[in-house]
């Protein structure tokens, strides 16, 4: 059992043994790898006391089972888990507190949000700790409330560049824009001056080639903080805040120019207008600059009216190669980009799309790629897409084009034929109460009978035994041929010979009483329905919005 090994676990990092520390956290890591594992509540609440008491000291970086710990209990998203960060949150390693965090925020609770401000706030006055920007970003009131708090560390090395991103984020979402305005714009204009002479010493030499392959972090740093700085100027604006938005209009690198351009569109400040073609031909930016006009309701200044697909498709297939982790000694930085065929067809939901067959050259050599699938249901041009963007660095003369198309279909189906028979959630019933109950009455009368020397009808006893153990062994058979799972697309019920399904996308709702869960279509017609105890609702329900995160419909799922 699951439970046994993890509490064998929970003594071993204990161990004075650095050996068998690491051994111990390297079989938790193994047991977090596999799908639709289930743990004991019980268990649960140990791992995270245990995460909150001493251990030996450190002896290299991997050795810290209170975030390994904490970070197991995280995949189980339920009350009881939640609880038990919050009652030993002061416990923990920082590293662990930083994913409890991550953990609690996704409970989007207004009390628990109380006590992750208070937590942060903490932790940002006693130690360098990184904040969830990414995560905060959806919950302004939570953001301004550590704000308030913090908002002096902006002058702060450590702290600097979180708490600009944080006051963006919350301009940005509308709640507070030009917060704190006078000392913002202060500190903004001097830590943009200061950032920008770093930009300064690329700008001359600036080109796409040496960003990816020669300059990449040392440089691709100072060009974040160059695009938050100038995304802040469109909240706090000043006559020597337009100067610098003019200067950077000419500057080298199209991330920034194409940055500056945007604020200068929202502030309603002049530009070149050659500059909006440039940045929207651009490789790098092409799809930076049609997606933030989108946004911003603006695309009607889009200047390519005709022939979008083509010309986004080349940018994307360049992101999604040089973007990715490297391999060693091999640098990724794709040349000569071209469109050379398309395929239409379907995906998974019948949806007409749309797929651009790519030729690419890395290092003198020319290779496939594959860029889509375009939605076509939003116009035969649409920049909006399904992505399945990749290569697989087969090289371009290796087949026909046929061929190309032929292998791509394959792929395809067997992808597609993996994630049909890929089982992602699967839940049977336990033993009822009511089994339990019996079982605690029988351990109880052996006792008893026991203890008094087996005085009375020994086989009276035995008979109750057999029958009893008989009902729950058959109890437990029935409960095996009973189960929920989610298997590639699909929600099936399965009670013996009995089965009902239902395609996740075609959910509409999802309820629950104190009995049954009750799964709706989108007639809102009842599907089929379960006992609750089929399940753990907490994760099920997790479950389900994990496979239907990505639908423009999403159904109903009750908390």
């Amino acid at each position: 059992m699951i439970e046994l090994a993890l509490r064998k676990i929970l003594k071993q990092v204990k161990s004075a043994n650095p050996k068998t520390r690491y051994e111990a956290l390297g079989k938790l890591y193994e047991y977090k790898q596999q799908d639709g594992l289930e743990v004991q509540i019980d268990v649960l609440k140990e791992l995270i006391k245990t995460a909150a008491s001493p251990f030996p000291e450190r002896v290299d970086h991997w050795d810290n089972p209170s975030f390994y710990l904490i970070d197991f209990v995280c995949d189980f998203p339920m009350p009881e888990v939640v609880e038990g960060l919050i009652k030993h949150f002061d416990g923990f390693d920082v590293d662990a507190k930083e994913r409890a965090i991550e953990f609690l925020l996704l409970t989007e609770d207004e009390e628990i949000f109380y006590f992750l401000e208070d937590k942060i706030v903490e932790l940002m006055n006693t130690v360098e700790y990184s904040i969830p920007i990414g995560q905060l970003t959806s919950f302004p009131m939570l953001t301004k409330g550590i704000l308030d708090a913090t908002l002096d560390k902006v002058h702060s090395d450590y702290y600097k560049y979180m708490i600009y991103a944080l006051i963006l984020s919350l301009n940005t979402s509308g709640m507070e824009q030009g917060y704190k305005k006078e000392f913002v714009l202060s500190t903004l204009l001097t830590d943009y001056e200061s950032v920008k002479q770093e930009y300064l010493k690329f700008n001359a030499d600036y080109s796409t080639k040496y960003v990816f392959t020669a300059w990449k972090d040392s440089y691709l740093t100072v060009r974040n903080k160059m695009r938050l700085f100038i995304g802040l100027m469109e909240y706090y604006f000043s006559q020597e805040i337009a100067e610098e938005l003019s200067e950077a209009l000419h500057f080298n690198d199209p991330i920034i120019k194409t940055e500056a351009l945007l604020v200068c569109i929202a502030k309603r400040l002049p530009y070149p207008e050659s500059l909006l073609l440039e940045c929207a031909e651009q490789l790098e930016s092409a799809e930076m600059i049609y997606w933030e006009l989108v946004d911003k309701n603006l695309e009607h200044l889009y200047p390519i009216t005709e022939g979008k697909q083509p010309l986004l498709s080349k940018t994307r297939l360049f992101h999604t190669i040089a973007n990715t982790p490297e391999d060693e000694d091999v640098i990724r930085y794709p040349e000569d980009i071209q469109v050379v065929d398309q395929i239409e067809t379907e995906n998974k939901y019948g949806q007409p799309i749309r797929y651009y067959l790519m030729k690419f050259k890395e290092h003198q050599t020319e290779y496939v790629g594959w860029v889509g699938g375009y939605a076509l249901e939003e116009g035969d041009d649409s920049a909006h897409l399904w992505d399945g963007t990749y290569t697989d660095f087969v090289e371009f003369d290796s087949a026909s084009i046929e061929k190309h198309k032929q292998d791509f279909f394959e792929k395809r189906k067997e992808e597609e034929l993996e994630h049909e028979n890929s089982v992602y959630f699967e839940s049977s019933p336990k033993l009822s109460k009511g089994a339990w109950f019996f079982v605690a009455l029988l351990i109880a009368h052996w006792f008893k009978q026991i203890l008094s020397g087996f005085n009375g009808s020994i086989l009276l006893s035995i008979f109750f035994t057999v029958v009893g153990g008989g009902l729950c062994l058959y109890e437990l058979a029935q409960n095996k041929k009973r189960k929920i799972i989610i298997i590639g697309d699909q929600l099936i019920k399965q009670d013996g010979s009995k089965q009902n399904s239902i395609f996740l996308h075609d959910i509409k709702k999802v309820e629950y009483n104190k009995k049954h869960i009750f799964i709706y279509n989108n007639r809102q017609e009842l599907a089929f329905k379960f006992p609750l105890r089929w399940v753990r609702y907490d994760v099920f329900s997790y479950f389900i919005n994990e496979h239907t995160a990505h639908l423009k419909e999403r159904p109903f799922i009750q908390s």
